[in-house]
């Protein structure tokens, strides 16, 4: 895959989110580790999730594994990190269903000395919808009309 990864950082998915999707300790913050996590999410990597999140806050596999929704942008908002612990503030874009949603969150992370890697704990979510007609422009950035990009069924 050597297009721009779905994490939004310009840089291709073999440099950016790759590795830490093959050796999760390769996450130097709180906040790539958010950048692989929406990655995952967005490639339908449900292995990277669980290997990535907390274990006594990670849902079961079946709960991840919808196959319906479409993750389309992220953007980093704010993030900070206090070893052993961070967080990171963002804004996510899908589709699902034929619909827009926006899911902001602000998700904890806490670093396992242990296993020398970062896990995401958990997050205060706020959902929205988006209401896109088909000739504004594509809510992803692409610079496309909706209905040339991401709102095509």
């Amino acid at each position: 895959m050597s297009q721009s990864c779905p994490c939004g950082s310009q840089s291709t998915y073999i440099q950016c989110c790759q590795p830490v999707h093959l050796d999760p300790s390769h996450a130097a913050t709180p906040e790539a580790l958010m950048r692989s996590r929406f990655t995952a999410f967005a490639l339908g990597n449900v292995e990277v999730l669980l290997d990535t999140w907390a274990p006594e806050t990670r849902p079961p596999r079946h709960e991840l594994d919808d196959g319906q929704t479409r993750w389309l942008r992220l953007d980093i908002e704010n993030s900070d990190v206090q070893p052993p612990e961070g967080w990171v503030r963002f804004q996510a874009l899908g589709r699902q269903n034929g619909r827009f949603f926006t899911l902001r969150e602000t998700s904890r992370f806490r670093f396992d000395a242990t296993v020398k890697q970062w896990f995401y704990v958990d997050g205060d979510t706020e959902w929205g919808h988006l209401s896109i007609g088909r000739n504004a422009p594509c809510p992803c950035g692409s610079g496309l009309k909706a209905k040339r990009c991401c709102a095509r069924d």
